[in-house]
């Protein structure tokens, strides 16, 4: 086995036995992580979404176990620290496999830690099967050790960007009068996968339809005078990038020119404040005064930003009311917007970690206002 994989390995066990410790501390025996982010990350096995299920379970001493469906037998390849791999088949029960190994274990009247997003049809017939188990929120704790990225993490994390930098910027150089938002969505799809990313995401909204936060491509057409409005996420080792940009089609008036400004200055003014120690409801404050002290303060209607890396939306959330102190290693996004229903929207995000000395910016495009000529 190589020193690469015997590290990654190291990796996994070490981050699992970390929250372990802390389940520990609050009278817990196990963990037990079913499908999603948390199961890759503290097992070493990639599963991806199924309605087929696949746990982990972790007891705080003694053998741990992978419960998965035989299509996932050749996961028994990736050489994570989970030596013992319990096939079900087709024609059998999960629930009774899992609940099998639970009292195989000697965990059937144990404390159990789960994730807040488990499945909680799976999770009522196992308490219907085993019903001396307790199960206890370990959310926080999983989400504690998976907040503080590594340095390989942020490698990954910075390829990623790199990718999402480099596509974009190709994508917006192919605009031309009468394409439509899906063809600029396919085209930057595109773009990101030739350069060995995965596509995460992609929200590219014309003209008016940039006021819509969460909005989805669609068959509106590129026409002079529009803002263009792209938010896109490129994925590398399973860790995401999320990066917005507007930039406008022709000239860009007074009005557009006003409103992209106040935005840039609120996501400069929270890349700046960035710095161990600050809360995230600060950070956001920050931001969010720049915008209401030019009047727009009723056009930001979301937080400033989340975290990111497994999950395009994870812990630590930017937002107020959210006392968590920023810490070294903790990597999210900055992302004020103004969004004027029937006329405008504006975002500016970036991705960043927050370092000992301030703050880094692993997405890099130029957040300077931009405007591309109009092209038949």
């Amino acid at each position: 086995m190589d020193s690469i994989v015997i590290g990654m390995i190291d990796f996994h066990k070490e981050k699992a036995e970390k929250v372990m410790e802390a389940l520990r501390g609050g009278g817990a025996d196990a963990l037990l992580l079913f499908h999603g982010a948390d199961i890759g990350f503290y097992t070493g096995f990639s599963i991806g979404p199924s309605e087929r299920l696949a746990a982990a379970l972790i007891p705080s001493d003694g053998e741990s176990v992978l419960v998965v469906n035989e299509l996932e037998g050749e996961l028994r390849g990736q050489k994570p620290w989970i030596e013992n791999v319990d096939i079900w088949l087709e024609h059998e029960d999960p629930v009774e496999t899992l609940a099998q190994n639970i009292e195989r274990l000697g965990l059937e009247g144990a404390v159990i830690g789960l994730a807040e997003d488990a499945p909680w049809g799976w999770v009522n017939r196992l308490k219907e099967r085993l019903p001396a188990v307790h199960f206890v929120d370990a959310s926080m704790h999983l989400s504690e050790v998976r907040m503080v990225k590594s340095q390989q993490e942020l490698e990954w994390m910075r390829m990623a960007c790199a990718i999402l930098d480099r596509a974009l910027e190709t994508s917006f150089e192919r605009l031309h009068t009468g394409m439509t938002e899906k063809e600029l969505a396919s085209i930057l799809a595109s773009e990101i996968q030739s350069l060995g990313g995965a596509v995460g995401f992609g929200l590219i909204l014309f003209g008016e339809r940039a006021a819509l936060p969460h909005g989805q491509p669609s068959d509106r057409k590129l026409e002079p005078g529009d803002a263009i409005l792209v938010d896109t996420g490129a994925i590398v080792r399973g860790y995401y990038s999320d990066l917005t940009r507007t930039v406008f089609y022709g000239e860009p008036t007074d009005r557009q020119r006003e409103i992209y400004q106040v935005v840039h200055d609120a996501n400069r003014a929270a890349y700046e404040a960035v710095r161990p120690g600050i809360t995230c409801e600060s950070l956001d404050e920050t931001a969010r005064n720049v915008i209401e002290e030019a009047g727009y303060g009723e056009y930001f209607i979301h937080r400033l930003g989340h975290g990111i890396g497994l999950q395009v939306h994870e812990r630590p959330y930017i937002v107020r009311n959210n006392g968590l102190e920023l810490e070294p290693g903790m990597t999210f996004t900055i992302e004020p917007g103004i969004y004027i229903v029937g006329e405008i929207g504006v975002r500016v995000e970036d991705t960043v970690v927050c370092t000992t000395a301030g703050c880094e910016r692993l997405t890099r495009l130029s957040r300077d206002l931009k405007s591309y000529p109009v092209r038949d």
